[in-house]
């Protein structure tokens, strides 16, 4: 019976393996999704615009405002702080500026960050949290 059972169970491993690395063949071949005669197509791949600062974000917000944007309280420096969410009405009512003054100097708790991000990266930084935590597009 353990025989059997070990059969089986390697045969769905091989089963599951090989139909993860086959590569999917389009079916759909009809004129419409080709491009029309001196149009460019488009990249298989779209970048991602935001990368650079979501690498950003992991490594200086995360840890206190968390993965989700949603804040809650953080211990910074032995202090136990309480983290507003990037997601709330507050949040949103800042303008660009604001949040780009808030990251670039600091404010109450919060650190400035303009010893370690540049311009540019806070720049990136508030269009991210715009775009990802608070559904405003880039």
């Amino acid at each position: 019976m353990k025989l059997i059972s070990l059969v089986i169970s390697c045969v769905v491993i091989v089963v599951f393996s090989i139909a993860c690395t086959e590569t999917a063949t389009p079916t759909n071949t009809s004129t419409s999704t080709r491009p029309t005669s001196g149009g460019t197509p488009t990249p298989a791949a779209s970048v991602d615009q935001f990368a650079a600062a979501r690498t950003n974000f992991a490594t200086n917000c995360e840890g206190c405002h968390g993965p989700n944007g949603e804040g809650g309280l953080a211990k910074v420096e032995n202090k136990q702080i309480k983290v507003p969410s990037l997601k709330s009405d507050h949040a949103k009512k800042h303008s660009d500026d604001e949040l780009t003054k808030i990251i670039t100097s600091g404010e109450e708790e919060m650190p400035a960050f303009k010893d370690k991000l540049n311009a540019q990266q806070i720049t990136e930084l508030v269009r991210y949290v715009r775009h990802h935590f608070q559904g405003m597009a880039p």
